[in-house]
């Protein structure tokens, strides 16, 4: 944060609208490779063992530095609590109901065939340049790599009666010198007992009681546990969960109800919705995704105590989010109020974005060789975004700054921001956006690449097509799920990103999309 600060500055100093955090992300990779370079691999292993302490901590729980976006759009002056989407609505003689199901619907569309534009050209980039094949190849052989660090599988296979056959035919008999009668020689057939017919040979178990001795060998059964013992257990599982309960009931509410702070209560609420979330059994957590699934629950939390103070929701989500982060605070400004929970998740999601750098690092070779396959998609679009969603939007009848907000809908929010500053669009339509881009990305992407019939294994055409339309969401997925995925995810979100804000930052580029929805 320390870094973000001081990168922030200097961004500041030169009057440039970009994110530190982006910035500070791109700076690390670098920083690594020139490190590797210079000091050498064994050096930068133990720098990269540092970094990793805050850096792994950010990347871990990057979900839950997402949810202050999340939690604060009722906050919007265009939305209601449950009318998320009439801030896309689109303004016209027709009802209400009739302009949300058209803009939703025109969002849908677009994402979708954005989605597909995209994985189908990076598909075909990797069969015209030659990459789709050596990334199949080198999933391939790390498969392999992986099946090889598993001798157990291999012990337990039981040998069938051709192998002393296949042996002795693979192989080649040697003589033994004739000064070593006593060297040790294979067993001819006729002195394999298994083989010995006339008396019936040795009696031979039973193919499951092989198995069941093998697994009685693997197997080691736990003594029965205390009742001490269990609970033990049940709190080391749950520490984390016990500990921030704890924190909400013995700080949280004494300071709330005291001196009406709400930090402390907010902020442990947050937390324990965040950790029951990821709980969810897998297939629920297909559809009802963490970040979602906590943010409704801290929303419905937060208006309770609000209810108890007799205040509103807006009373509550305002502490919430007081913006007071960490670039506001190091900078001495004067009557900031008490940051909220939002303040500080945004502040450390700071740290989660830079983090990103490190799976860049980790697979930056290939990377290297894949650059233009990155870089070519990136650019078209970014440019098309910019020049077709105004527009389309504004030819269906959405407002100028709003269509303009929809030129950014597939970036970051750090990087959309900035990018709708400059085109002069709403920020309280690009905020919603945004977040509706990334988490149909996590809910509906693996689906629809399975759909486009994109192989599993092409962990290319996902990471580049989940990053640049989903951004930071759909990386965070990548990340456990698909690592090397996640390194191309990272960079293709940098880099549109990066395109798209320093397009905006072109006078003359900027005079022409604002005159496509017929503002000067």
């Amino acid at each position: 944060m320390a870094v973000c600060f001081g990168v922030h500055r200097l961004i500041s100093l030169a009057k440039i609208s970009f994110p530190a955090s982006v910035a500070c992300m791109i700076l690390l990779f670098v920083f690594l490779i020139l490190c590797e370079v210079t000091l050498g691999d064994k050096t930068t292993k133990k720098l990269i063992s540092l970094i990793d302490v805050p850096c792994g901590f950010g990347l871990r729980y990057i979900n839950l530095f997402f949810c202050p976006a999340f939690v604060t759009l009722p906050l919007s002056p265009d939305i209601s609590g449950a009318e998320v989407g009439k801030i896309i609505a689109v303004f016209g003689g027709s009802s209400n109901a009739t302009c949300f199901a058209t803009s939703l619907t025109f969002v849908v569309i677009g994402y979708a065939a954005l989605f597909s534009f995209t994985a189908y050209f990076v598909r075909g980039l990797q069969l015209v340049l030659g990459t789709s094949k050596r990334a199949i190849t080198e999933r391939a052989e790390e498969m392999g790599r992986e099946d090889d660090n598993m001798p157990l599988t291999e012990r337990t296979n039981q040998p069938s009666n051709d192998t002393p056959a296949t042996y002795q035919a693979d192989t080649p008999s040697v003589s033994p010198p004739a000064d070593t009668p006593t060297a040790l020689q294979p067993p001819t057939r006729t002195q394999d007992p298994s083989r010995v017919t006339g008396t019936g040979g040795p009696p031979l178990a039973s193919t499951e009681q092989i198995l069941d001795i093998a697994a009685s060998r693997l197997r080691h059964d736990s003594p029965t546990l205390s009742r001490s013992q269990e609970w033990a257990t049940w709190l080391t599982t749950n520490l984390d969960l016990v500990t921030y309960w704890l924190l909400f009931l013995f700080v949280g509410l004494p300071i709330y109800y005291t001196v009406g702070y709400a930090m402390p209560a907010q902020i442990a609420i947050n937390i324990i919705c965040f950790l029951i979330a990821v709980r969810l059994p897998t297939r629920y957590k297909t559809y009802l995704h963490p970040v979602l699934v906590s943010s409704a629950f801290t929303i419905v939390g937060i208006w309770i105590f609000a209810l108890i103070h007799r205040k509103t929701l807006n009373d509550g989500l305002t502490q919430y989010t007081t913006g007071s982060r960490y670039t506001q605070l190091w900078e001495l400004t004067p009557d900031l109020p008490p940051p909220g929970p939002g303040d500080i998740f945004g502040s450390v999601l700071d740290v989660s974005i830079v983090a990103l750098g490190l799976p860049m690092f980790q697979y930056r070779q290939e990377l290297k060789s894949r650059f233009v396959t990155i870089i070519i998609p990136n650019i078209s679009l970014s440019v098309g975004s910019l020049l077709a969603y105004p527009a389309l939007c504004h030819a269906i009848g959405i407002s100028g700054p709003r269509s303009l907000a929809f030129a950014s809908r597939s970036l970051t929010l750090a990087l959309a921001t900035p990018a709708t500053q400059n085109l002069g669009g709403d920020l309280y339509t690009v905020a919603p956006l945004c977040i509706f881009s990334g988490i149909v990305g996590v809910v509906v992407g693996p689906w629809a690449l399975k759909t486009l019939k994109v192989p599993e294994d092409d962990y290319i055409t996902r990471g580049v097509t989940l990053g640049a339309n989903s951004s930071a969401v759909a990386t965070a997925l990548l990340l456990t799920s698909d690592p090397r995925a996640a390194a191309f995810s990272s960079l293709s979100m940098g880099l549109f990103g990066t395109i798209t804000v320093a397009l905006t930052s072109v006078p003359p580029f900027v005079s022409f999309v604002r005159g496509l929805v017929g503002l000067p």
